[in-house]
């Protein structure tokens, strides 16, 4: 039996990298910034490890800020070599906070994305590879978070994931007290059976959300799949339902005609003004 590869890659994820003509990371800023101006405000979060871009936007105080949590973006080049810098190409959790009508909105980004040379504090290849989703991570993103809800003024949050975003958002929700709901777009919330999908090894350095869903049972929360995913497809997001199978807050719905980047902007007023609840 040919031996498991170990850098958590296949073929199906390799789809969405482009080695060759992929913009400079300053590039991929610049278009994110254009695509955010006049509507949020950048500012970069200083944690104790790292240093983590946001963008904000609130029209008056508010009670809920509605955070969103980027992708793993371009964390790989190809299946042997990781990026040099995980901005992503496509930052579909900006796309998705930018459709979100919500009078307070943020948008946070991973570790060491949309960063230059002055706030590239402990960036190194583990974080957006094999740490992805590490405790070192997680908690980078939870101090965040306070600083954002001191910022904008808010009392409670709403946290939105994308894709490898989702599992972050899971594994901070579960140690706060102020997550109003969660929702998830694409999300390997299995990080296990994620690996299993694709016949690779474990991420035996990362948080796996599966392993804390009991701690999340009572929060409202939407996990939203794509029909059509290759790349996180809706078996990862039935996994992780199956530890919340007694759960009256939990679900999980399967869009036709959706991908893992793909139809979720179109949808996304709709689906955006969707409040998560307990049945």
């Amino acid at each position: 039996m040919p031996k498991r590869r170990q850098n958590f890659l296949s073929p199906a994820i390799l789809l969405l990298l482009v080695a060759c003509g992929t913009p400079a990371p300053a590039d991929r800023k610049e278009s994110a910034e254009a695509m955010a101006t006049g509507n949020m405000v950048p500012a970069y979060l200083q944690t104790r490890q790292f240093d983590l871009y946001s963008l904000s936007r609130t029209n008056d105080p508010q009670d809920l800020l509605v955070v969103y949590i980027e992708g793993d973006g371009l964390a790989w080049l190809r299946i042997d070599e990781a990026s040099p810098d995980p901005t992503p190409v496509t930052p579909t959790a900006l796309r998705l906070a930018l459709a979100d009508g919500a009078p307070a909105v943020a948008y946070l980004a991973r570790p060491c994305q949309f960063t230059d040379e002055a706030h590239r504090r402990n960036c190194r290849t583990a974080f957006w590879t094999s740490h992805r989703y590490g405790e070192d991570v997680v908690a980078a993103t939870n101090e965040a978070l306070d600083m954002l809800k001191r910022r904008t003024g808010a009392q409670r949050l709403g946290l939105v994931g994308f894709s490898g975003g989702g599992a972050i958002a899971a594994l901070v929700a579960a140690r706060r007290g102020d997550v109003a709901w969660l929702k998830t777009v694409a999300a390997p919330l299995d990080t296990d059976a994620f690996a299993r999908h694709h016949g690779v090894a474990p991420l035996t350095q990362s948080l796996n959300p599966a392993d804390i869903a009991a701690t999340l049972a009572s929060l409202p929360q939407l996990h939203l799949a794509g029909a059509d995913d290759r790349i996180v497809p809706a078996a990862t997001g039935n996994a992780y339902m199956t530890r919340l199978r007694d759960s009256r807050c939990a679900s999980l719905r399967i869009l036709p005609g959706t991908g893992h980047h793909d139809g979720w902007e179109t949808r996304w007023p709709d689906l955006a003004q969707e409040t998560p609840i307990c049945r």
